[in-house]
């Protein structure tokens, strides 16, 4: 490797994250500045680009802790190659022709494609598909990509997602179990019972409902069925009478779910704290969950910068939220928000957008 990332930031070896981070942000200022002083040629605008992704190259290596500890052994062997140093993950196969079984071959990152199945846009059949996967080309990006960085690929994504999303439903239903208990002792019974008195209450608006002699004869049967299982959860027989109205059936839930209140406000706010806890730290020190990590992809700022804390939470925070607080259909929103990515030509879901933030392969 002829070029110095320390050297290119103007640092020396021993320099801090933060002499690196403001270092980086003055060099590829003073560069963006040196282009607009008159009697620039086009070959000197050219080297000053160059110079600015040299610049966000040895940025990109030296923020990570990983890829500097390994650029550092490199650089004290003498054994430096050009490019960027590549991040390796201790628990990957040796060999490409290991076998990998168990949650090692769901993290293992995909296998590298062989030089046919990367000619681009020249390795395509007469219907414009690529000839060695028979897909459609992504369209270009509309953002520029910082220098050296690619946009992950949808399946590699969507296999750190799925990882990610199995941390977060296990972190919800330890939640669930344990949070309500331990601040209501009778808070299961109370939601056992207000789901009985809703069967109740469902049952007998279909009955009123009912048109003909044989919907009522059914209505009427799943009405019994319903009070029959109230009765089981103490439901009070003034609630399971002929005379009760769904009115009345509705007053009664109400009154239910103003006891459990005040549990689920802390149950839902627990959870949500929880999920940003496992997702949002580590993407701001590493650049990638656990999910992420495992498919070798990282998330960025649209300039190649690290994520920060601003925009770690930014990215994370709506999708958590909307999940957790409208549980009939928050997951679907909080998903649609995060699939959008996977059709957006920037790769960017509305949550990224929100963030100004990208996900690229590390």
């Amino acid at each position: 490797m002829n070029d110095n990332y320390y050297e290119e930031l103007g640092v020396e070896p021993g320099a801090s994250r933060d002499e690196l981070r403001d270092a980086h942000r003055q060099r590829v200022a003073d560069l963006e500045a040196a282009r607009d002083r008159k009697g620039v040629t086009d070959a000197q605008l050219q080297a000053n680009r160059d110079e600015v992704a040299r610049v966000r190259a040895a940025w990109n290596v030296l923020s990570d802790p990983f890829q500097r500890q390994r650029y550092d052994a490199r650089l004290s062997a003498g054994s430096e190659s050009e490019g960027d140093v590549e991040l390796v993950d201790d628990d990957a196969p040796v060999s490409s022709t290991a076998a990998v079984t168990g949650w090692r071959k769901l993290l293992a990152p995909p296998p590298a494609r062989d030089a046919a199945g990367q000619a681009g846009n020249g390795n395509r059949n007469g219907t414009g598909r690529d000839a060695s996967t028979n897909r459609r080309p992504r369209p270009e990006p509309t953002v520029v990509l910082p220098a050296g960085m690619k946009l992950a690929e949808p399946r590699v994504r969507g296999m750190a997602l799925l990882f990610d999303v199995s941390i977060l439903i296990v972190i919800f239903f330890a939640v669930s179990l344990a949070v309500p208990r331990l601040i209501q002792s009778d808070y299961q019974d109370i939601q056992d019972r207000i789901t009985k008195v809703r069967d109740v209450k469902d049952a007998r608006e279909s009955l009123n409902d009912a048109d003909t002699a044989k919907d009522e004869r059914s209505a009427q049967k799943d009405l019994n069925d319903a009070q029959k299982d109230a009765r089981k959860e103490d439901v009070p027989e003034r609630y399971l009478t002929d005379d009760t109205t769904p009115k009345q059936l509705q007053t009664y839930l109400d009154k239910l779910s103003d006891d459990v209140r005040t549990t689920s406000y802390v149950t839902t706010g627990l959870t949500f704290l929880l999920a940003l806890a496992y997702l949002v730290p580590m993407t701001v020190r590493k650049g990638y969950t656990l999910g992420m990590r495992g498919r070798r992809i990282k998330v960025v700022r649209v300039d190649g910068s690290p994520v920060g804390w601003y925009a770690a939470f930014t990215r994370f925070a709506l999708p958590i939220l909307l999940a957790v607080a409208i549980p009939s259909f928050g997951p679907i929103l909080g998903l649609g928000m995060v699939a959008w990515g996977y059709f957006d030509r920037n790769g960017q879901g509305i949550h990224d957008k929100l963030a100004r933030t990208l996900v690229v392969d590390a």
